[in-house]
């Protein structure tokens, strides 16, 4: 995978107790990454509740590699916590032991490298983590929320409300983010998305998260009611039809 001129640097999170691996991944992530000329941020733990506290505040990254054994919160909770939370960015476990292989898979881990790992298991991993992102690149839009840069699944979205200057995003995970950015912005970032319907100035709206539409506005499919002037519904009824037919 070759990045492109423009593309966000990506958020990379190495968590691991013990020192040498934990330079060791540093290293061979630092050597990956020049060699694919991709722009990266590493942020790097050697305590997990450091971790949790940034999940905690927001900020998500793009890629994670977790110890699993670490003393108090071990890597697999942390995994937990992350797939929890709908956070579907790539995981790779790094551990001296095959014993949680299993639970890998149940949090849907990218890769499990076993230590001391080679820089070509290394590389493979990253490259499992790379075509993962890419995979999903497609069905997602980059926004700063806050002061984090956030990859926010268009798929995930149900609806987009103005705020003065601002736009209130409701994820289907019950988040409901504020972005700086203007409506004809936003909308512009998501108008290739064959599901997204501006409906009049201040709303912006997933049509596949649509049930149905009433009278009164939209009633999604998570049950959520978005009432609307009367003015735009006719709009609606005929973009949901069309997109649905």
């Amino acid at each position: 995978m070759r990045w492109k001129e423009g593309d966000v640097v990506l958020k990379i999170a190495i968590c691991d107790d013990e020192k040498e691996f934990r330079d060791s991944a540093e290293r061979m992530l630092k050597l990956y990454m020049e060699e694919k000329a991709v722009p990266y941020q590493a942020d790097v733990f050697n305590v997990p509740s450091e971790l949790v506290d940034m999940t905690e505040k927001g900020t998500i990254y793009d890629i994670y590699l977790l110890d699993i054994y670490m003393p108090g919160v071990t890597g697999m909770s942390i995994a937990t916590e992350l797939r929890n939370r709908d956070i579907k960015s790539p995981i790779i476990f790094l551990t001296s032991s095959t014993d949680h292989a299993l639970e890998a898979f149940g949090v849907d881990a990218t890769h499990y490298l076993l230590k001391p790992y080679t820089k070509d298991s290394f590389y493979v991993g990253m490259d499992k983590a790379m075509q993962s992102i890419a995979s999903h690149k497609n069905d997602s839009v980059i926004l700063k929320v806050d002061n984090d840069y956030r990859s926010i699944l268009v798929s995930k979205l149900i609806y987009c409300e103005a705020e003065d200057k601002y736009q209130r995003l409701y994820l289907e995970n019950g988040e409901r983010l504020l972005v700086r950015i203007s409506g004809t912005e936003l909308y512009k970032l998501l108008s290739e998305f064959d599901s997204i319907y501006h409906c009049g100035r201040a709303h912006i709206i997933n049509l596949n998260h649509i049930s149905r539409v009433t009278p009164d506005g939209a009633v999604f499919k998570n049950d959520m009611q978005l009432n609307l002037p009367h003015t735009v519904l006719a709009g609606l009824r005929s973009a949901f039809f069309d997109y649905f037919n």
